[in-house]
């Protein structure tokens, strides 16, 4: 990680802690969920659910740092963007661990969907499964430096979360819905990565508009229920994106391994056309409104909210 973001102490605050900090609002609210979801992570006694919930509340800081790094203040722009690249090199260093569990998934879901008997996905199981686990992978050995970057975030939180007015903040949240509509209309639904790049946006997405639930909390939470059904039908397709690059990287050479790798190719390419055509649809109606459109309904909830109060 960048050695630029500036001083901190060794170890983040309780969780706890950031309850009291202010300034309050819905974006400081968000970023003090984000910092508190990861710390509490950092203590998970379970390595697999904490490597989840680790890169969980780190995607929702970035999310919402991506908002941030539009500021009009320069400098506070510029710490967003320097904070959200420290977060991504934060999470590659567990990617290891988070691999084994997509492709974990990614059996069982085709397992459950009917596509690959039971037998033939405990045959691959243990084919597929890591001889070792590698402790890199965890969090023990980055604990001292990913704690190093919450205490740095929590430090700069009154900066961040002042940031954006609501003018500002609705046109941030309009330019991700931009971009998040561009990705979805133009892409190849045979492409994984162009799918993998939309699967990004609609996550950052997902918890940006969490931002706008108190305007009109009905429709907020709906539409962000929504969002996270694609983003779990995208996320699905990419899991078997990532078995599929582990079984071609590893060819089978055994008459057992042919086996069950052809038909496990076959099962995962089919469940993928399916997934990609089904979350495509649904992309179609959450984001069919035009940029422009999307703006001006968001001003008119919040302008009506602020009228209220």
């Amino acid at each position: 990680m960048p050695d630029s973001l500036g001083p901190s102490s060794a170890a983040a605050p309780e969780a706890a802690d950031l309850l009291a900090l202010q300034p309050s609002g819905p974006l400081a609210e968000a970023l003090k969920a984000g910092i508190s979801e990861a710390m509490q992570a950092l203590d998970h006694d379970d390595p697999v659910r904490a490597v989840h919930d680790l890169r969980k509340g780190f995607k929702r800081l970035r999310a919402l740092l991506c908002l941030v790094q539009t500021a009009d203040d320069k400098e506070t722009g510029k710490r967003a963007r320097e904070l959200r690249r420290a977060l991504a090199e934060g999470a590659r260093l567990v990617a290891g661990a988070r691999d084994v569990v997509a492709r974990r998934d990614a059996l069982d879901d085709l397992v459950a969907k009917g596509l690959l008997p039971l037998p033939l996905r405990r045959s691959a199981g243990r084919s597929l499964a890591p001889a070792t686990r590698r402790k890199e992978d965890h969090l023990a050995p980055h604990r001292t430096e990913l704690q190093v970057l919450l205490a740095q975030l929590t430090t700069a939180l009154p900066q961040l979360a002042g940031a954006l007015g609501d003018k500002a903040l609705i046109a941030a949240l309009a330019a991700e819905f931009s971009k998040a509509r561009k990705l979805g209309r133009k892409l190849d639904p045979e492409n994984d990565e162009e799918l993998h790049e939309l699967r990004k946006a609609v996550v950052a997405q997902r918890y940006q508009m969490e931002l706008t639930i108190s305007s009109w909390p009905t429709l907020g939470k709906a539409w962000v229920e929504e969002l996270q059904r694609l983003r779990d039908k995208l996320g699905k397709h990419h899991d078997l994106s990532v078995l599929i690059a582990r079984l071609q990287a590893r060819p089978p050479r055994s008459p057992a391994q042919l086996a069950w790798h052809g038909p496990l190719v076959e099962a995962a390419r089919t469940r993928q056309q399916k997934l990609a055509r089904s979350a495509l649809r649904l992309h179609g109606r959450l984001f069919a409104e035009k940029p422009a459109a999307f703006r001006r309904r968001l001003a008119a909830y919040m302008a009506a909210m602020s009228h209220r109060e």
